[in-house]
């Protein structure tokens, strides 16, 4: 289901004071792609402040990232670091440099294996204007007008320019910049424009990296005259989109409904259960409790908002759809049994025992990656066992390019283990393998004061042998938001799910 969010970011690489072992030289204006009337500008970087950061990146990538090379060879990557390297050299800005590594991060194909913003050029994003008035999104590469708000735009016009570059090279360049698992590039033009793990779109996020960027911003639209408007403060996008960051919770993002004597409808909208935790149960058990006594045998589960989230909840969803006890993941694997100490001081993690890792805690395998045999991480289960009560009738479930991380994992193990499953909407993101995240290290890179996402682990599903090796979930049913029916308001996964209920009764 397309998340409709709008932006385009202003001046989200502007220095608001001097960051530690930075240069104090002010970079010239549009150095990094910035211009703006708020000084002080983005600050250079020596020549050796810019290859020690590059240096910890990749080193620390390459000795703990267990997908380091999953989908993408050494060679290739070690290409993209000596370009990147030539490129933050010729323009040493912070800024530069945060865009270089990106680049390189996007390539590696992690979802979870991103670089975020220094603390003070976060401080730029939430206090200048940075956000497109109305609401949009892109279709087959194309950016289209979804509600124009208090614009001259209209819904459903195409922006082919913004401030004279296209749109179709704006989108390239923020797709080259923007992670995702395997082969699931399918998914970019939904997820850039969604309110995600970044301050607003990572259309807007990555935006000012790449083109000079003005309070006032003129768009090229077709069958129109020129409009310019200006952009929102991040609290103004918030209070007209109705959309926070970091703001959905499990707790509340679950809905139960009946639909009528033959179905019930339950939407999970994030298994994110670590901000505000409480136990799945409380949640799933009433609601699977009122299906048994409803007598409902299809139980249409909707998961298309749903990104991933905490295990528990995660897990927790897939004992109530099992008849039975399932395995989910056969094996937990780590890149290293150990930590090396040029880089431990760089890290952090809210799991300190990653820190510090016993050999004795791994078994090293074949392939040179190391198996987890001590539980300190998330050793996999072998048995899960279902609820008593667990539901077994027919589960249809609705999927869109928004899942990935922990619901691809849950969708696999209803592909693999409950085959009577239906799968309707869009195809997937995520790994259907098996994700590598987990445990997060976060790398701070000395200089550029950016925050490197580094995974731990890495999962192998069970029966992982049936599923798609570089992609997500392919549905069994497809059923695709498009322009015509995002702007028509329809829903043509749930349209498909009602459709194929009444073939089935007949």
């Amino acid at each position: 289901m397309k998340t409709l969010s709008c932006a385009l970011a202003l001046a989200a690489a502007l220095a608001f004071g001097p960051a530690p072992c930075v240069a104090q030289n002010e970079a010239p204006v549009g150095a990094s792609g910035i211009s703006s009337p708020a000084p002080p500008r983005d600050q250079l970087l020596t020549a050796d402040q810019v290859r020690e950061d590059l240096a910890i990146t990749r080193q620390t990538l390459e000795q703990i990232h267990p997908g380091y090379t999953r989908y993408t060879s050494q060679g290739t990557l070690d290409a993209l670091w000596q370009d990147a390297t030539a490129k933050a050299l010729a323009n040493p800005t912070r800024g530069n440099l945060y865009l270089q590594i990106s680049r390189v991060l996007a390539a590696i194909r992690c979802d979870h294996t991103k670089a975020e913003l220094p603390a003070d050029f976060e401080k730029a994003r939430q206090e200048e204007p940075l956000y497109l008035p109305f609401r949009y999104a892109i279709f087959d590469d194309r950016l289209f007008v979804i509600d124009p708000g208090e614009t001259d735009l209209v819904a459903g016009a195409e922006i082919l320019a913004i401030d004279g570059t296209p749109a179709s090279e704006v989108i390239a360049k923020v797709f080259e910049l923007f992670p995702v698992d395997g082969d699931t590039d399918y998914i970019k033009g939904e997820s850039v424009v969604a309110q995600g793990e970044f301050m607003g779109p990572a259309f807007d996020h990555f935006y000012p990296f790449l083109f000079d960027t003005r309070p006032e911003v003129t768009l090229s639209v077709a069958g129109m005259d020129d409009v310019t408007v200006k952009r929102w403060s991040y609290a103004q996008f918030e209070e007209q989109t109705g959309t926070r960051r970091f703001s959905s919770n499990f707790d509340s993002s679950v809905t139960f409904k009946l639909l009528d004597d033959r179905a019930a409808y339950l939407s999970v909208d994030t298994f994110v259960n670590y901000r505000r935790p409480v136990d799945p149960d409380t949640i799933y058990g009433p609601v699977f409790e009122r299906m048994a006594k409803s007598g409902r045998e299809t139980l249409i589960l909707d998961l298309r908002r749903n990104g991933g989230g905490s295990n528990d909840a995660q897990i927790g969803l897939v004992q109530w759809l099992m008849p039975s006890a399932f395995r989910q993941a056969d094996a937990m694997l780590v890149k290293s049994d150990r930590i090396d100490p040029a880089i431990k001081p760089y890290l952090s993690t809210w799991e300190q025992a990653a820190l510090n890792p016993d050999p004795a805690w791994f078994e090293k395998r074949e392939d040179g990656l190391f198996e987890i045999i001590n539980p300190f991480v998330g050793k996999p289960a072998k048995s899960i066992p279902a609820k008593p009560g667990a539901f077994k009738g027919k589960v249809i479930v609705l999927t869109s390019t928004d899942n990935a991380s922990g619901v691809t994992h849950l969708l696999s193990v209803l592909r693999t283990q409950r085959p009577d499953t239906v799968f309707i909407g869009e195809k997937t993101g995520g790994a259907s393998t098996g994700a590598t995240a987990g445990i997060l290290f976060y790398l701070n890179l000395p200089h550029s004061g950016a925050n490197v996402r580094v995974p731990l682990q890495r999962t192998i599903i069970t029966q992982a042998d049936k599923l798609d090796p570089r992609g997500g979930i392919t549905p069994d049913i497809r059923a695709e938001d498009t322009l015509l029916s995002t702007l028509a308001g329809t829903d043509p996964a749930m349209e498909a799910a009602v459709a194929y209920l009444s073939k089935t009764d007949q």
